[in-house]
């Protein structure tokens, strides 16, 4: 439940997100000037970090949504206690891995990585 004066930090929260692609990433490093793309790959990994398997079936839902939650928090955190504080965290993070949970019965879904390797131009 959102208490009174709650709805305005909510509304001003914002996280944009962005994920290029590769052809993207290629003509900014080459735009730059400043290196020569050695190699580049795009990768796909699971949402869990500990989940090494390949297949598209999540073993142990409750492990796994623990183990995203946990990664999704350890980058979120200090950006969402600096503007709502820190006293919603737990609840948040509870409420976060719960949903994982539900998502991770209909399907396992991986990231997209991009590596690259880079020789800096002189």
């Amino acid at each position: 439940m959102i208490g009174p004066g709650e709805q305005g930090k909510l509304e001003s929260f914002n996280l944009p997100t962005y994920g290029p692609s590769v052809d993207e990433v290629k003509e900014i490093v080459t735009k730059s000037h400043m290196f020569e793309l050695d190699h580049i790959k795009l990768f796909e990994a699971n949402w869990d970090p500990y989940d090494d398997s390949e297949g598209d079936v999540v073993l142990d839902g409750a492990n796994s949504s623990l183990n995203i939650s946990n990664l999704i928090r350890s980058v979120l955190e200090s950006l969402i206690a600096s503007h709502f504080g820190g006293n919603i965290l737990d609840a948040l993070f509870q409420e976060f891995r719960s949903l994982v949970a539900q998502h991770l019965k209909r399907e396992k879904t991986k990231f997209a990585l991009i590596v690259m390797s880079l020789k800096k131009i002189y």
